[in-house]
């Protein structure tokens, strides 16, 4: 079984459509275009630089994949619009020798083949749903949790699942003998191809399990940016129901998208058991902070119905706010203490949550408390929420 490419893993957390927007073009006009796009990228630094991370080894007659890490949500909210970019591949194919690293061609992605086929005499194929491993090597299943925990060649834990999807690629950089949008190219025979990561891959997670951290981080700072505005429109003045209950209904949401997306080997959407959740203490750190916006819901929900005190709210929210702060400061991707960037950036996650609890705390108690309630909760949960927007793997 082949990589070929995991272009989508990210982009298909959205629903896309299948056409450009500016109609159909020839071959050669396509073949400029992303040449015109890609030029920079012939230097890999440069690729590197702009957000692309290697999430292939090297697949004969394709080459090593790159994603771009940073505009994937961009290009996958393009893509719901009904516009597929050519001008922002989600996905960049290199070849490689004695470290000299050569551009080859792009790939796109799509749930379905598209109709019209926008690539005038291309030939969209079938990436089939299918389990990923920290060496890079795949496996065919229909559910994350229907993949083995490890590869039960190479023994190397299961990384990543992602649903079926559609292909292209544009050989825009080397010569293909089988034409510019075929499945494979020929022409790379020479360079081999091999499952495993490239030498110089050392890293202990992945670069595919970094690519998915950094994202589902960023993704959460948006949904704060989010739940900041909406709290902060519900504040100006009393809202009606069901409008007053908008961002209680959408921390939950955010609460039960956390739960399978934050750590996705383990239960519910990945191989792991539920059991397994209490002997990993990472794991067990995210599952418990995924609860934390539910309850926040389900307090809001109860208390605008009138169900509980507003004293009661004034105690629960700070407390957990305060405790899932804390948590960050214990927060260790490696199993132990050491200060470095990824610490540091959770230390400030931590400090943030922990700052709006107690401002919580102080304002439910002076005169003008709910004066500050107004501005200050949504506040901190938009300086939250830039925080993560922003939030970087190293």
């Amino acid at each position: 079984m082949r990589w070929r490419s995991l272009p989508a893993i990210l982009a298909l957390m959205l629903a896309a459509s299948s056409a450009f927007a500016d109609g159909p073009r020839t071959a050669d006009e396509v073949v400029a275009e992303v040449r015109r796009a890609t030029e920079q990228y012939r230097d890999i630094a440069r690729a590197r630089a702009d957000g692309f991370v290697q999430i292939s080894g090297m697949e004969a007659r394709h080459g090593y994949h790159f994603i771009n890490v940073n505009s994937t949500v961009l290009i996958a909210t393009g893509m719901a619009a009904g516009q597929l970019d050519l001008a922002r591949p989600p996905m960049l194919l290199y070849v490689e020798r004695e470290s000299v690293w050569q551009l080859v061609g792009v790939e796109y992605a799509l749930p379905s083949a598209p109709v019209p086929n926008p690539l005038p005499g291309s030939s969209w194929h079938w990436h089939e749903a299918s389990c990923h491993y920290r060496d890079y090597r795949e496996l065919p299943a229909r559910r994350g949790r229907d993949c083995p925990p490890r590869h039960p060649e190479s023994g190397e834990p299961f990384v990543l699942w992602h649903p079926a999807f559609a292909v292209a690629h544009v050989w825009a950089w080397h010569d293909n003998p089988d034409g510019p949008f075929a499945e494979e190219n020929p022409a790379l025979a020479a360079y081999g191809g091999a499952a495993r990561p490239h030498p110089d891959h050392r890293a202990p997670r992945s670069a595919p399990e970094l690519a998915y951290s950094q994202v589902t981080h960023r993704v959460a700072g948006s949904v704060l940016l989010l739940l900041a505005s909406i709290i902060a429109w519900e504040s100006w003045r009393r809202r009606p129901r069901p409008w007053s209950v908008a961002s209680s209904v959408l921390w939950i949401l955010f609460g039960l998208y956390l739960i399978p997306t934050s750590d996705p080997e383990s239960w519910p959407a990945g191989p792991g058991r539920f059991v397994d959740i209490f002997t990993d203490s990472l794991v067990l750190q995210h599952k418990a902070l995924a609860m934390v916006p539910i309850v926040f819901g389900v307090v809001g929900i109860l208390r605008s119905a009138g169900v509980i005190e507003r004293v009661r709210r004034t105690v629960l929210v700070p407390v957990l706010a305060v405790l899932a702060g804390a948590s960050l400061f214990v927060h260790f991707h490696d199993g132990h203490f050491h200060v470095d960037a990824i610490y540091i950036q959770h230390a400030a996650m931590g400090a943030t949550a922990v700052g709006a609890g107690i401002m919580l705390f102080v304002a439910r108690r002076t005169p003008r408390g709910e004066a500050v309630l107004r501005w200050a909760w949504p506040g901190f949960l938009a300086l939250l929420g830039l925080i993560l927007l922003i939030y970087v793997e190293h």
